[in-house]
């Protein structure tokens, strides 16, 4: 089905085709109608599925130019996202030249965001700080036709707690439409968002946390050093476009500090980056001059990042929702991609994780500079510690010695200590009779031998 088919404007067609959209997604196909006719909507769907254009789209063709006044706020939690989404929405001005758009982000001085706001902007996309810092400190737009607002990685607001800023904004406001994006609805989002859009939540979603297009590797790397084995998956790989991830600030910086010294063509991308910085990265990376992107899981949220070909996780994030985010970053838009973790037989238990939620997996063995065909990762079972009577006897006589009628201070503690005594006495107790067992043994050898 093509977008003619879901009541968009000629103008807009063009501008799609224009862009090189023809089809709308599953998520755009769903979502957009109900935009275009008013309703509120809650999206969770997969990364790569074109949630950024099911609300510009409806957005900007439905902006009145004969009122100069912001008609749509767009909150998003990150500097980086709200710069993506500002450039996805300017592409559209070629046939829409009278939709004025305006970006205000932290990290520039408050004075750079005031400039230009004497005309007032149809569509502000923002971070939530800065937002709340010229709407409602500064009182620099007016809010009288704001008709929309999105809430972008919803689940990221919540849980970085932006909504104390986003609150005094949509105070202000006279009952908008919301649209909510969000790749997790847990249920402490679900309550906050009956706060905007009722207790009739709608959902629109799709099964699968990152694309179909992505196929999913585990690389047994034998307990060897994870930076050489860096190196040798790069060198094996050729990746067009390879973005690492690793879980730690250290890990990330020795990555990318021990690929510029092998002299790979690398970037960085950390969340202690300076808005300069990480705009000069993504400008190196456009511009083809780095082929490896070394990031922390800032990285892993809503970026579009054109043709990467390859995601490789050094280590599994702590929160495993992340994972999804990380291998989302490839497979984008039709595109096919391929997402590598690393592992080894003691850093098993995410990965069962995984499993167990129903990623499925291939699995490779990294070995002699080659990444050869592996097992499955065999579910360890917890040996049970054998049970002694004896010892068990002692520990309980110990115990009640230490215990009293009265409650004692620390008396817990020093039970605690009693039981290590009495463990550490009887070790010592076994080691003793198991060398005189031997001592005997020995004995009777020697003495058969004597005859």
């Amino acid at each position: 089905m093509s977008f003619k088919a879901i009541n968009l404007s000629s103008e807009m067609v063009k501008s799609l085709t224009r862009q090189k959209l023809f089809n709308p997604s599953y998520v755009q196909l769903n979502v957009i109608p109900k935009i275009l006719r008013g309703d509120n909507v809650v999206v969770q769907s997969e990364t790569g599925s074109g949630k950024t254009h099911c609300y510009l789209i409806p957005i900007i063709q439905m902006v009145d130019i004969n009122i100069q006044k912001t008609q749509a706020i767009i909150i998003t939690p990150t500097r980086e996202l709200a710069k993506q989404i500002f450039e996805f929405a300017t592409s559209f001005n070629v046939e829409f030249p009278n939709v004025k758009i305006k970006l205000l982000k932290s990290g520039e001085e408050i004075e750079k965001s005031m400039q230009g706001l004497a005309i007032q902007p149809h569509i502000v996309i923002g971070t939530p700080g800065r937002l709340k810092q010229v709407i409602a400190d500064q009182q620099a737009i007016d809010l009288s036709n704001v008709k929309q607002v999105v809430f972008d990685e919803a689940d990221m607001l919540l849980k970085e707690g932006y909504f104390n800023d986003i609150d005094p904004i949509t105070n202000l406001l006279n009952k908008p439409q919301y649209m909510v994006f969000s790749a997790t609805l847990e249920n402490n989002l679900r309550y906050k968002l009956e706060q905007y859009v009722g207790n009739d939540i709608l959902v629109i979603m799709e099964d699968k946390m990152t694309s179909h297009n992505v196929k999913h590797y585990l690389v047994d790397i034998k307990h060897k050093d994870y930076l050489e084995c860096v190196k040798d998956f790069i060198d094996i790989k050729q990746p067009y476009l390879l973005l690492i991830f690793a879980s730690t600030k250290q890990k990330v910086n020795e990555i990318y500090q021990f690929l510029s010294k092998e002299n790979y063509k690398v970037g960085l991308l950390t969340g202690d980056l300076t808005s300069r910085e990480r705009k000069n990265v993504m400008k190196r990376l456009l511009n083809d001059h780095i082929y490896i992107l070394v990031c922390s899981d800032m990285a892993s949220r809503g970026l579009d990042i054109p043709d990467v070909s390859d995601v490789l996780n050094v280590d599994l994030p702590n929160n495993l929702e992340f994972y999804y985010h990380r291998a989302g970053r490839t497979g984008r838009f039709d595109k096919l991609g391929n997402c590598y973790t690393f592992y080894n037989t003691d850093t098993t238990k995410k990965p069962l994780e995984l499993i167990s939620q129903g990623q499925q997996f291939e699995y490779l063995i990294l070995k002699n500079k080659q990444l050869v065909v592996g097992k499955e990762i065999e579910k360890k079972h917890p040996t049970k510690r054998k049970e002694d009577p004896e010892l068990n006897k002692e520990i309980q006589i110990a115990r009640s010695k230490v215990r009293s009628k009265k409650v004692e201070p620390c008396y817990k503690k020093k039970q605690r200590w009693e039981e290590e005594r009495v463990r550490k006495y009887h070790r010592r107790k076994k080691i003793r009779e198991e060398i005189r067992r031997q001592r005997v043994e020995r004995y009777k050898k020697e003495a058969r031998n004597n005859e």
